[in-house]
This record gives structure tokens, C-alpha cells and sequence, in this order.
């Protein structure tokens, strides 16, 4: 496929690029140090690569890992990509840290979507992103208007902004910005 200038090949086994991943790769910025989490065939990634972003890509998959990296130097770019169950394997701050969370509250199904019925995975992410985020930097977030992320986010120390939402019939994808609350001062929402 071609996208963003660029061309993207899908991988068997790997979760294709779809509306979420679109969502997040043309309204996500980046600035100082960047990781992507669950990149996927490394869509989101190349894109902001492509922009000048300092980016690095991690996924629980092999099989995403290598497809994230060939379509990378498809299109005559690097990307520091490499295996790790959310921050298992990540070392280190980063300024911006993107995941397009597998947001369907369902358990036993595919992992690339499946995120457990209690949206364990996003709850595990929210946990740790908070280890590897400067105090000044941001998160952005995929998530489905399914559950109740609101309450995920200030349980977990957060601000959010809604970046953008898309509707369809049966749900809306939106793509949140985090940062993290004040010490001593309420998480909020901003619009």
C-alpha cells in the first residue's frame, strides 16, 4: 500500500494498517526522544521517521518486528526496531512514547486487538509508560469510546486531551494525548 509517501507492504501475521493506525500517524508529533510500542508493520513509525521524528519501534511479535524493519529500509530508511512485551526490553526516557493499544475490551482473541476484558494490556501500558516518560513529555494513546478510558487515565496519573475521534456505527476510535498530572493537584481533562 502507499501511504504517506511511502510504501507499505502487510505481512501475514501482522495486524495490518488500518483506520486506528491512520488515526495515530497523521495526528501524533513527535519531538526529543520517541517510541512507538506495538509498532505493528511500523507504519506509524516510518511515517514520523520520515518527518524528521528521532523514533524507535518495539513490538511483542517477531514477525512485526521484521516487517516493521524491512518496510523501513523499503523505503531507504532505518528504524531501530526490536522484540519487547510493552516495556520489557526498553531502556531509558523518552520524550514521546505512541501506542495504538489493542483497545477491544475481549479476552482470548487475537492479541494485536484483543487487550483482555478488563483492558489489562492498556493498564499494564499506562503503569510503565509513566517509568519511561520525562516529566515534560506526552503519550499518545488509540483507544475505543467503548470502555472508560477517562477513568484509566486518572487512576493511572494522567492528563488527557482528545486529539481526534473517529465515528462509526458501532464505536468511535480516539486518539488521546497524555501527559502526566502535577504532583499534588488533581489529574484533569482539558478540551
Amino acid at each position: 500500500m502507499e501511504y504517506c509517501g511511502l510504501h507499505i507492504e502487510e505481512c501475514d501475521g501482522v495486524y495490518p494498517p488500518s483506520d486506528d493506525s491512520f488515526l495515530l500517524a497523521e495526528n501524533a508529533t513527535c519531538s526529543g526522544r520517541s517510541i512507538e510500542i506495538g509498532c505493528g508493520t511500523g507504519i506509524v513509525s516510518i511515517c514520523l521517521l520520515k518527518r524528521g521524528c528521532e523514533i524507535e519501534a518495539v513490538d511483542i511479535s517477531d514477525l512485526a518486528v521484521e516487517c516493521a524493519r524491512a518496510n523501513a529500509l523499503r523505503n531507504g530508511l532505518h528504524l531501530n526496531v526490536h522484540h519487547s512485551d510493552l516495556f520489557s526490553d526498553v531502556h531509558g526516557k523518552f520524550d514521546t512514547i505512541l501506542f495504538n493499544a489493542p483497545y477491544l475490551p475481549v479476552s482470548g482473541e487475537d492479541i494485536s486487538w484483543s487487550g483482555g476484558e478488563k483492558l489489562e494490556v492498556v493498564s499494564r501500558f499506562l503503569h510503565q509508560a509513566k517509568l519511561h516518560l520525562n516529566p515534560s513529555g506526552c503519550v499518545y494513546l488509540v483507544l475505543t469510546d467503548l470502555t472508560d478510558n477517562e477513568a484509566m487515565f486518572m487512576d493511572n496519573g494522567y492528563e488527557y486531551t482528545v486529539v481526534k475521534k473517529i465515528v462509526f456505527d458501532f464505536e468511535a476510535i480516539i486518539l488521546y494525548r497524555l501527559t502526566l498530572s502535577n504532583a499534588g493537584s488533581p489529574p484533569h481533562h482539558q478540551s
